[in-house]
């Protein structure tokens, strides 16, 4: 009879009836068998006191998860720290290595095309009498200055003058005339034999031969 007036007393009380319910999900736990509500994480942080001793424990079940909030608003920028100190010194240059031992010498490469100069020299002349010498001579045989000027040049067995062209420019330290004159090839070798070269020596501003003036001959 004390326990009916006891639980009356319970649920007469709205304090006990917000207790009560929140405790009746926690009770309905403790059979054997797992239910829903025992696979839910609870969390049982308040004990509520009723009035003769008897405590009940609040147990709350976990909800559904609410919808994610917005991203607040970024935060203002931090100031700049400062610059840190400069590192240690710059280390000290290694010593030079030695050097390595010379390669062996390769092998000699092949021996290249034939150029296509064929003769060439310094001509000299002598200037009294009218005279020449060669100088440097390559297949050429000879010179001679049969008139002031006028310079035959023959060259050595072999080499083609068919096509009677060669090349002259002025030198200046092998001549008596220590000035450039003025070189000129008469293809026509009208004062020379056939076979030779002729090469006439101008002064310059002159209007015929003068001798006195060294020059170089290149036949291709």
């Amino acid at each position: 009879m004390n326990m009916n007036r006891r639980t009356l007393s319970l649920l007469a009380t709205p304090a006990v009836v917000g207790a009560l319910t929140i405790a009746v999900p926690a009770l309905a736990g403790t059979g054997t068998s797992p239910t829903a509500h025992q696979t839910r994480a609870r969390h049982c942080s308040a004990v509520i006191v009723i009035s003769h001793g008897r405590r009940v424990r609040a147990c709350l079940l976990q909800g559904p998860r609410g919808p994610r909030g917005f991203t607040g608003f970024t935060g203002p920028k931090g100031a700049t720290g400062k610059t840190g100190a400069p590192g240690g010194k710059t280390g000290a240059t290694g010593k030079t290595g030695k050097t390595g031992a010379t390669g062996a010498t390769g092998p000699q490469g092949a021996t290249g095309a034939p150029g296509t100069i064929v003769a060439y020299a310094i001509v000299q002349p002598t200037n009294s009498p009218p005279t020449a010498n060669l100088i440097n001579p390559s297949n050429i045989a000879g010179v001679t200055e049969p008139s002031t000027g006028i310079y035959c040049i023959t060259t050595t067995p072999g080499v083609s003058l068919a096509p009677g062209i060669a090349a002259v420019s002025p030198e200046v330290s092998y001549g008596p005339i220590a000035a450039p004159g003025v070189i000129a090839v008469n293809a026509q070798h009208t004062n020379c034999p056939a076979g030779d070269f002729e090469v006439e020596t101008y002064a310059p501003g002159g209007t015929g031969p003068a001798t006195g003036y060294a020059f170089t001959i290149v036949i291709p």
